[in-house]
Formats: structure tokens, sequence, C-alpha cells
């Protein structure tokens, strides 16, 4: 009987034994503990601005027109592959400042394109702010880099006879991650504590007596073909500028029509219905500046849980489907890395991520036409029992 007796003893414990190994390779908890899976750490910006998809671009770097403007731009000396965003930008600027002297009336219709208004430029004829900003948009989208007119006018917009709307233009940097201000036409960008500026940072600095803090930046190309030093275009400049701090217009799309969106730069100022003792119409008006900025190089991902789960030992397989969105147009593919190691890309937008026991940390980016990034998504996530966790925290 004794025998026997110890022979089960003997059995169970090799049973439990058995059970614990299988627990073990399985990723069970023992002792009724029950795994889990925590956020430990996220990137700040969470929400997928929308606003962007208001902001309308010409064309696409990868439409044909845009494969035309490249070639033409190549056989007159102008590449922009190769370099970085904020070299492509000055270049880009001090060329199309240096194609023609401005004129204040030779505005041209719509319908005239690029190539005809720089074949026209070739043969001597002048244009407005208008064409030169016209250029400079159609230049950079085609190398990949948004852009967009921006129009700056005076206070007093309706009953001026000329001269109260001067016009420049944005693109989008994914370097400073906001819009920065090109003027063309001086070809001249402003900056303040080495950062680029946009319209609205511009406007609301002269606005508030703060003139003096910016910097104005032009090139030795612009200087020479105006045959004027860097010092004198600057302070021309400057004195010019000052005067447009009323009304910021920029194209919009709004019930699926592009229109113009119009930001009141003071509280003071009246909503315009006339430009230069003419009716205006047809415009979306604004007070609220940010409308105008969404932005654009944010990254975003949903997570939906593709793995197993128990309900009482909880999370024992954990995996989820990524799924990666951006508002950044003309994106070439999504990028995603894990536990700080290589970049990998993405087929697709989709990824599926199984988490391994401890710490798991995954990236995702977004690459543009032009190889700039996105803004990088970070999420550091847990997965295990809380015990773990604890021995974790405490050894850090």
């Amino acid at each position: 009987m004794r025998l026997i007796h110890t022979f089960t003893i003997c059995v169970f414990s090799l049973i439990s034994v058995i059970h614990y190994s299988l627990a073990q390779i399985a990723g069970e908890q023992i002792r009724g503990e029950r795994l889990m899976v925590r956020v430990l750490a996220a990137s700040d910006d969470l929400d997928l601005d929308r606003r962007s998809l208001f902001y309308p671009f010409p064309f696409a770097p990868t439409d044909s027109i845009a494969s035309v403007y490249r070639q033409y731009l190549a056989r007159t000396s102008l590449r922009l592959d190769g370099m970085s965003e904020i070299e492509a930008f000055r270049l880009a600027l001090a060329w199309v400042g240096t194609r023609w002297r401005h004129h204040s009336d030779n505005t041209v219709s719509a319908s005239v394109s690029t190539l005809d208004i720089l074949e026209r430029a070739q043969s001597g004829e002048r244009f407005t702010c208008v064409e030169y900003a016209r250029v400079l948009v159609d230049v950079l989208t085609a190398y990949g880099y948004p852009a967009r007119m921006v129009g700056l006018s005076k206070t007093d917009i309706e009953t001026r006879p000329r001269g109260a709307r001067h016009v420049a233009v944005e693109a989008w940097s994914t370097t400073y991650h906001k819009w920065v201000f090109l003027d063309p036409q001086w070809g001249i960008y402003p900056c303040r504590d080495g950062e680029w500026l946009n319209a609205y940072e511009l406007v609301t600095a002269i606005n508030s007596g703060k003139l003096s803090t910016i910097d104005f930046l032009t090139s030795d190309e612009v200087c020479t073909y105006y045959r004027v030093s860097p010092y004198e275009q600057v302070e021309r400049y400057r004195l010019f500028i000052s005067a447009y701090t009323g009304y910021l217009d920029y194209p919009y799309v709004y019930e699926n029509k592009i229109v113009l969106m119009m930001y009141i730069c003071q509280d003071s100022l009246p909503l315009p219905l006339a430009f230069q003792g003419m009716p205006m119409s047809g415009i979306f008006y604004t007070r609220a500046w940010q409308k105008a900025y969404g932005v654009l190089d944010q990254i975003h991902t949903t997570f939906t849980y593709t793995g197993t789960y128990h309900p009482q030992r909880g999370f024992i397989r954990p995996e989820y489907t990524i799924e990666v969105a951006t508002p950044l147009p003309w994106i070439r593919h999504y990028q995603i890395r894990l536990d700080g190691k290589e970049w990998t890309t993405l087929e697709g937008s989709r990824y599926r991520w199984q988490l391994h026991r401890g710490i798991n940390t995954i990236e995702v980016r977004a690459v543009g036409y032009n190889d700039t990034y996105s803004r990088t998504g970070m999420v550091k996530v847990f997965w295990g029992l809380a015990e773990e966790l604890d021995r974790l925290s405490s050894s850090q």
C-alpha cells in the first residue's frame, strides 16, 4: 500500500513538472497571474490633422506635367534633386527671382502655363508678383515639395486704388515641421533666431512691433541680378513688407470648390467685401489662423488586436495589426522600426506586430516623394506579468 502511495505522488509530481514546462513554453503565467499589455510611452501628438486636406496643390510630382517641368528646368540649369530641403528652397527661390524684373500691371490669365511665362520672360517680358509665386509653386511641386500661394494685403484693401495686395509663397518644411514663407519677387525669406518663419508669424511679428527681431535673408544671385548689396535689398524689402499686415489669403477647398480663404490679421479690421474699390466675392473668411496652418507631416497609427486573448490568463499571445496614415501628400512608402533596429520599408500601409516578452518599441514614419521624412510616431509597450514590470521599473 505504501508503494502505491509513493508511486502516485511521483506521478503527480511528474505531471506538475510537465504542466509547468508547457506553461513556460507557451508564455503563460503561473500561480493564476494574468499576462498584461501596457503602454509605457507614446508620441505626444496623437491627432491626425485633417485640415491639410483642404489645401489644394496644382498637380502631383508624379503627373506628366511635373516631368515636363523637371526636364525644362534641367535644361535651364535648375535641378533640385539630391540636395537638402532647405537648400532646394533657397536655390529655387533665387532662380525664380532672377527670371525677370517685376512689372506692376502685367498679370496674365491663369490659363497661361508656367512654361509659357518662363518662355515669355526669356523674350524680355516682365510680370507681377503673382507670376513669380505661380512659377515658384510649380517648380517646388514638380520636385515633390508641397507649396502654395499666399496673399498679403494692406489694412485698407477695400478702398486703396492699387498696390493693396502682394503675393508670395509658402512651402511645407519637414525640417521645421511647418509652412515657411518665400518671396520670389524679392528673392528673400524671413528668419528669427535661426528658424524660418511662415506668413502668419511674419505678419504677427510686424503687428506686435517686433519687425526688428526678424532677419531677412537673400542670395548673391539675386543681389547681383538687381545690382544691389544684400543690405540694400533687405532694407528695401523690410520697408515694403511692413505695410502688408491686414489680411492673409490662401487657396482653399470649400464645398468642393477652390476659393480663397482669407484670415483677418487684426481684431479691429472688418470683413472686406471689396478689393481696390471693386466687388469681391466667393471668399471663405476666418479669424482663426490655425485653419490655414494644418500640419502635413504628422504620422498616425491605429492598433487592431489580432492576437490571442484568454479571459483568465490575459494576453497569452499578443499581436496587433498596425495601420499607418499621414496627410503628407505624394509619399513613396512607409517605414517601420522595431526596438531601435534598422528601418524597414512596408508594402502598403499595414504591419503585423507580434510582441515579445518584455518591452517592445515600434516607430513608424512616411517617406515623401523627394525622400524627406515625416515626423516619427513611436509607441513603447510592455508585455508580461505585473511583477516583471515592477522589476524592470525598479532596476531603471
